[in-house]
């Protein structure tokens, strides 16, 4: 790889990364290897700061399979039973290496059976921190606007407060 980090997450990702390694500790095989690898490795972002290429969780991508065209698959965090086609598991081994991959970024992924797979990340088609920030900028069709009234307002009054010209504190000053 062109960085020195080995993947790059989000606080959210690498949460759901952590919350996996206390899952699958007990269970020492190359999913878990590849986990704490990705884990001690990440270089870790705000989701406002992840780079738009970046492969990230709900993310919609195409990706070579050993230079074979893959996907688009829909990146979750479900398990991998009973999952749609369009889906790809982050529980598993093609799931958890093309996590945290930048476009053009290619990864040797070791299988359960021992075989390798070399993957590389061909396009993001989608991704949710991009998207957002997208939607959240000022002058886009998915601002949000705030319609709530105003809590203090500047706005002159319109009638001056009456003025008390009584100096008598009352009996409380005795």
């Amino acid at each position: 790889m062109s960085r020195e980090s080995f993947c790059q997450l989000t606080v959210g990702d690498a949460s759901v990364l952590m919350s996996m390694l206390d899952y699958y500790c007990d269970k020492p095989n190359a999913f878990t290897v590849l986990l704490r690898e990705k884990l001690s490795h990440a270089e870790i972002f705000f989701k406002d700061d992840i780079p738009p290429d970046v492969v990230t969780l709900d993310s919609r991508i195409l990706y070579k399979t050993n230079q074979r065209p893959t996907g688009p698959h829909v990146l979750v965090r479900s398990s991998p039973e009973k999952l749609p086609e369009f889906a790809l598991s982050v529980h598993t081994m093609r799931g958890l290496a093309l996590l945290g991959l930048a476009q053009g970024e290619t990864v040797d992924c070791r299988l359960e059976d021992g075989s390798l797979e070399v993957l590389q990340v061909d396009r993001l088609l989608y991704q949710p921190e991009a998207n957002e920030r997208m939607s959240s900028t000022p002058g886009s069709t998915g601002a949000i606007v705030d319609d709530a009234p105003q809590v203090v307002t500047f706005r002159p009054r319109t009638k001056p407060l009456p003025i008390n010209y009584d100096d008598d504190p009352g009996p409380s000053a005795a």
